[in-house]
């Protein structure tokens, strides 16, 4: 498994940029894209079916409240005309008379006009009304016409209407080649006895033409079975329609029918009107595979659309992958310049992209080399020169100095006399000299610790002490947090006091001070030599500054100053060293910084 994941890896990493971009490319997008189109195109075909078989609903449910309401308002029609106390005499009347004139017949229906009044009101839910009694002597006429018993169909809608004794029943007929919905109520006497049935036939063109509009296959049945009203021409072969509606128990519902090799998309619903066991059925239907088809021609398309921005991106991929292949080969050959140091043969990359940010940062880095290179260089030929410069001071020094050894020894003969002699000053003046002499022979150039140059100043001091009296005061502050067991080069203090004597504080007659004070800071050290004496001109300041800038200050007789700050400006840098600050007549300021360091 390791083996497997490692050499696969190793594939991944020996691939080169446009083949991992194909490879992202076709895991990260064409892969995850088909399958997204195979599952929206299912997704899609579901929901069409669902919306379809909503949207039939709906329109289904529009007709249906559309018969609703043109039967409701042939009951209510119905009802008023039926409980109205002159029709039911008329009725009553006409029922039981034998009647051998016109005239006569026509005088006893008078008063039944006003049944025009509701024609001509509700013409667009009402195609006819008519009275039918069993009287074979009535005349016919607009109003009251003879039950015929060879008029009864095989529902015999009269006897049916009589034994609903005044309730509506609703019933289908077929009359003068056209199929009515017919309402059918019986006109009861003063008895509760039905004299005559009044027959409403609905106004059927209401219906068909609100089927006719419908976008698929609509009809309007009699219960489940019996064709009232559709919107196409053949009533051939819905038996497997009929069948599910027969056997469906909801009163509206969408269902898939098969029949033979194809199936049908069947929506419906049922219309009760009130009172009655009767119903209406409003129902479409529409080819499946057609509907299927339309969404997979869709599909198909998209499908289509989708290869083509596929294959686009493919030709972008290789285009752009090029284009930046050859960009990371320029930009590799570039790095090989600055490797090799031809720095001349770089040639600029345009372009904002990250090849160009990366060609940025070369040429930041490239000018940065130079630049350290230069410094490297520079530095260098600083040290050499600093090196030469301590080498001509030393032999300046050893052409002008007798044996330290020599000297130190005589010194500490001349201590022993004073000594006996008990000349205590004497003594102790040459003390402190054969102890800067010693210090200064063991020393060499060896790092020292600060507390053996704050005792050196201190002995340094002593002497100045004897030598100058109460004209020159002299004091040291160290800080109790500074480190004195830290490291630094040796005679890094005594050069500045002696200056600070010599250049300042020689000339002053009396009070004469001269202070060191020593802190820390962080991790730097900072040492202040501080004295009233003469000072230094503004012009002459800044000369003494550009020397200790430029390392020319022993050329001007600034030997150990300048050796001081080259020194501290080798080992710790730029940023550490000696600065001046000094007013004429005023004073000098002598500031020394160096870094804590702890060496052995």
């Amino acid at each position: 498994m390791k083996a497997e994941r490692k050499r696969f890896l190793n594939f991944i990493k020996n691939m080169r940029f446009r083949e991992r971009m194909l490879l992202i490319y076709i895991v990260g997008g064409i892969i995850p894209f088909l399958v997204t189109i195979f599952y929206i195109n299912n997704r899609t075909r579901d929901i069409m079916v669902e919306q379809t078989k909503k949207a039939q609903s709906e329109e289904i449910t529009l007709l249906c409240n559309s018969v609703e309401e043109t039967m409701k308002v042939a009951e209510d029609v119905s009802l008023h005309i039926v409980e109205d106390e002159k029709v039911r005499q008329i009725v009553s009347k006409v029922k039981q008379k034998d009647y051998v004139d016109r005239r006569e017949f026509e005088e006893d229906c008078q008063g039944l006009d006003f049944i025009d009044d509701y024609l001509d009101n509700f013409k667009e839910e009402i195609s006819f009304m008519r009275i039918y009694v069993e009287n074979q002597t009535v005349i016919p006429d607009r109003y009251i016409n003879y039950m015929d018993p060879e008029m009864k169909t095989e529902n015999d809608w009269y006897q049916n209407a009589k034994d609903y004794a005044g309730e509506p029943f609703w019933t289908f007929l077929s009359m003068q080649y056209e199929k009515n919905i017919v309402l059918n109520r019986a006109v009861l006497n003063e008895r509760g006895e039905a004299v005559g049935v009044l027959q409403v036939l609905l106004q059927m063109d209401r219906f068909k033409g609100r089927i006719l509009r419908q976008s698929t296959k609509t009809m309007l049945l009699y219960g489940n079975s019996e064709l009232v009203v559709s919107n196409f021409y053949s009533e051939k072969n819905l038996k497997f329609i009929y069948e599910k509606l027969n056997v469906a128990k909801k009163e509206k519902d969408s269902f898939l029918v098969e029949k033979d090799i194809k199936d049908y998309l069947v929506s419906f619903e049922k219309v009760y009107p009130s009172r009655t066991k009767e119903f209406y059925t409003v129902a479409s239907f529409q080819d499946y595979q057609e509907l299927i088809t339309n969404n997979t021609k869709t599909g198909f398309i998209s499908f289509l659309m989708a290869v083509a921005g596929m294959a686009l991106s493919v030709f972008l991929i290789f285009i752009f992958s090029g284009i930046f292949g050859k960009r990371i080969k320029k930009l590799r050959e570039q790095m090989h310049f600055v490797a090799n140091g031809e720095y001349e043969a770089v040639e600029p990359i345009e372009g904002m992209d990250e090849v160009g940010q990366l060609y940025q940062e070369l040429e930041q880095m490239t000018s940065d080399i130079k630049e350290l290179t230069e410094r490297v260089s520079e530095e260098k030929v600083q040290k050499e020169k600093l090196h030469t410069k301590q080498k001509e001071v030393e032999f300046k020094m050893l052409a002008s100095q007798i044996n330290p050894h020599f000297l130190y020894n005589t010194l500490e003969t001349i201590r022993m006399k004073a000594k006996i002699n008990q000349e205590k000053e004497i003594e102790e003046l040459v003390n402190m000299l054969a102890r800067i002499m010693r210090r200064n022979i063991q020393v060499e150039d060896k790092m020292v610790s600060l507390k053996s140059e704050i005792e050196l100043l201190d002995n340094y001091l002593v002497i100045q002490k004897y030598r100058f009296g109460d004209r020159i005061r002299s004091e040291v502050i160290v800080e109790k947090d500074v480190n004195t067991e830290c490291k630094v080069v040796p005679l890094i203090i005594q050069p500045f006091v002696e200056n600070a004597y010599v250049h300042g504080l020689e000339s002053k007659d009396e009070n004469g001070l001269l202070k060191g004070h020593i802190f820390q800071k962080d991790r730097v050290i900072y040492i202040e030599v501080v004295d009233n004496g003469a000072g230094i001109d503004f012009y002459r300041l800044n000369e003494i500054r550009k020397w200790l800038k430029e390392g020319k200050g022993s050329e001007e007789g600034h030997i150990g100053v300048n050796n001081v700050n080259q020194r501290l400006k080798i080992l710790y840098g730029d940023s550490f060293g000696v600065a001046i600050d000094s007013e004429k007549d005023k004073g000098t300021r002598i500031t020394i910084r160096f870094p804590e360091v702890e060496e052995a």
